[in-house]
């Protein structure tokens, strides 16, 4: 039986985080964020298939 669990929480620009960082650190794709013109990029965070 499966369990759903869904939790949120709040990115808020004004303590320093961006939507873009966030986004760039959950799917470990490099994002460029055209406000800031800086990118985003946390590969170093996944997990390397060979340790499955």
């Amino acid at each position: 039986m499966a369990i759903f669990h869904m939790s949120f929480s709040n990115i808020s620009a004004g303590k320093g985080r961006s939507a873009i960082a966030s986004s760039a650190y959950r799917s470990g794709e490099k994002l460029f964020d055209n406000q800031e013109g800086r990118h985003y990029f946390y590969a170093a965070r996944l997990c390397q298939k060979a340790l499955f």
